[in-house]
């Protein structure tokens, strides 16, 4: 009876969160209708402060900051569309149109090709699309692996063990996706700078030496904090030190 009751008082709460999210979704896009894009950007962001995250809506702030001038947050914002979602294609539409406003361009240093396959590969599908055909390729191993195991014809058992090879490949691969997409998502690498420009420098404090500087909407591969700083490398390979409160991770 207790647990009974406790999955009603849970049930009751999802709904209404989700009917205040449904709300505050609706209010924002009613002021961005009415071309109040910072004031729909702040309901937006209530909404992610709320616990709810989806691409569409980071693809809808996205929008916001960016008529509100705000580089650097316009492309946090589609980044982070684009994490939940690699296939939402106005995202990236968006993002490569933001790409003539930015004023940092460098060039980015060739990783070795394998990894550069496989992160291709992990970030071609969203983490809930990798564990779906995790599960299915388990199932489908599974079935190979008893059809293996109990036919006695040797063609249908030269099959089973050969499917059932290749489907526990694609087993382990789906699933390794899946954590991989995971892990990006819960413990994010990379970042966007949001202050107008930030000096990078050669040690975590103020009397550090000035090595470059970064601008709003660069991207830049986070690494380890000391007391407030982070050390922070670029696509080009340089490295050094910013102040923590000058980007947010993707």
């Amino acid at each position: 009876m207790k647990i009974l009751q406790m999955s009603i008082l849970l049930l009751v709460g999802f709904s209404q969160l989700f009917a205040a999210t449904d709300s505050l979704y609706s209010k924002a896009g009613d002021l961005y209708e009415l071309e109040e894009y910072e004031n729909a950007l702040t309901l937006y962001r209530e909404i992610v402060t709320s616990g709810y995250e989806a691409a569409d809506l980071y693809y809808n702030m996205g929008n916001a900051a960016f008529r509100s001038n705000s580089i650097g947050y316009s492309v946090l914002y589609y980044e982070k569309a684009l994490k939940l979602d690699p296939v939402h294609h106005d995202a990236a539409h968006n993002l490569a149109y933001l790409s003539r406003y930015r004023v940092d361009a460098f060039e980015e240093v060739p990783e070795f090709f394998i990894r550069t396959w496989i992160s291709a590969a992990v970030h071609a599908l969203p983490e809930r699309t990798w564990s779906i055909l995790a599960l299915f390729s388990f199932v489908l191993t599974l079935v190979w692996v008893l059809l293996y195991l109990y036919t006695k014809r040797m063609a249908l058992k030269k099959t089973g063990f050969f499917a059932a090879l290749m489907g526990l490949i694609l087993f382990i691969f789906t699933l390794s996706s899946a954590i991989a997409g995971h892990r990006s998502i819960i413990h994010p690498d990379s970042a966007i700078i949001i202050s107008p420009s930030v000096v990078v420098r050669s040690t975590p404090s103020e009397s550090g030496n000035e090595l470059f500087i970064l601008h709003e909407g660069t991207k830049i591969r986070v690494n380890e904090e000391v007391t407030g700083w982070q050390n922070i490398r670029i696509i080009d390979g340089r490295e050094g030190w910013i102040p923590a409160g000058d980007f947010e991770n993707i």
